[in-house]
């Protein structure tokens, strides 16, 4: 690691984005008082209604506004021309490696920064309601939750922020690019949601795909509800320990996923190979078909609704099994989804040759 840290790269970095970081520092604690506000004035309805007395966690959605800020702040930092500044750095005594590796130390610190201000906030609300809070269980313990789901999950997105950049040749491009990506993602997910429909119980089945990657044979679906405090609003209970542990260990190996993929993805983006787009071709065959994939899979979408949306309603409603209508329906909604995405992948390559 020492090898790679260097401090007149993490000066550069920081003396470039120090205002948008300030910014971004003050926008935050505001959000972060707000969303601690929210938890404290629910508490108070809780107590007032006779309903419970645990202070509860926020869900997932509530901190997407610190995803925001720091796009901004990589977007203030690295600037629009990527490729002249990268180019620039390499011909003096820094390695491309030595950049990027930087830039992650960079950002980490910064998340580093933004969760003191969360704890901050969180000090401030405790002693304001300090009254309240000698009355309400589990507070510190949330708070520590909270805390690392900052700390986790702000990992996970400054990671996969760098690594759709460094599919891309070219800043502008690589910010639509996160875009493109986020959006085709959520069709995609949308769509196999859609078709998992078909075969049954889609929330059973969810559920022991995702309760076995995490727990293995120990799987119930208690466990799974014990889990979801680390994604959305809930409880906690000293019982939760174990299942908010495992989950928590499942979250540092995609962790450790995404880092391997970093180091991947970064050898692979070289300067002589980079297009006026994309930093190489294998990254550029990689990224139309997951947007082909994701537009075909929005246009399906529409057009299943439009077209099929009476019988697929009825084939679906209330079936727990795979049933011959509903592989009848499958069927054409892959076909569609097949046609779209095959459509839409050649208009991207054509629009690709056109702009290079």
């Amino acid at each position: 690691m020492k090898k790679y840290l260097n401090k007149g790269l993490l000066y550069e970095w920081f003396n470039a984005a120090k205002f948008p970081i300030l910014i971004g520092l003050i926008t935050w604690g505001f959000f972060a008082h707000s969303i601690l506000e929210e938890s404290v004035m629910r508490i108070k309805n809780m107590i007032g209604t006779a309903e419970s007395n645990n202070f509860t966690s926020v869900d997932l959605g509530k901190y997407f506004i610190l995803g925001v800020i720091f796009l901004a702040i990589y977007i203030f930092a690295n600037g629009n021309n990527k490729r002249n500044t990268t180019m620039f750095l390499c011909s003096g005594p820094h390695t491309k490696k030595q950049i990027k590796f930087n830039e992650l130390i960079c950002l980490l610190i910064t998340l580093g920064l933004y969760t003191l201000m969360y704890i901050y906030m969180a000090a401030t609300i405790y002693i304001r309601n300090n009254e309240l809070m000698s009355i309400v269980n589990w507070f510190f313990p949330v708070l520590l939750l909270e805390i690392l789901r900052l700390l986790l999950f702000g990992t996970i997105g400054i990671l996969l922020m760098i690594e759709i950049d460094l599919l891309f040749s070219n800043s502008i491009i690589a910010y639509f690019g996160m875009i493109a990506l986020g959006m085709s993602t959520i069709f995609i997910w949308y769509k196999f949601r859609v078709i998992v429909s078909y075969f049954g119980s889609y929330g059973s089945l969810m559920d022991k795909i995702f309760g076995s990657i995490v727990y293995g044979h120990g799987y119930t679906d208690g466990n799974f509800k014990r889990l979801s405090i680390l994604f959305h609003e809930g409880s906690f209970y000293i019982a939760d320990l174990d299942v908010i542990f495992k989950g928590m260990l499942f979250l540092l190996v995609i962790i450790g996923v995404m880092f391997f993929l970093f180091n991947v993805l970064e050898k692979r983006a070289k300067l002589e190979t980079v297009s006026k787009i994309f930093s190489s071709k294998a990254n550029e065959n990689i990224i139309v078909i997951y947007l082909s994939l994701g537009v075909g899979a929005f246009v399906n979408m529409i057009l299943v609704e439009i077209i099929l949306r009476d019988w697929r309603h009825m084939v679906i409603q209330g079936q727990e099994y795979l049933t011959s209508n509903s592989i009848k329906m499958l069927s054409i909604d892959l076909i569609i989804l097949a046609l779209t995405t095959f459509v839409s992948y050649k208009v991207l390559k054509k629009i690709l040759r056109t702009i290079g």
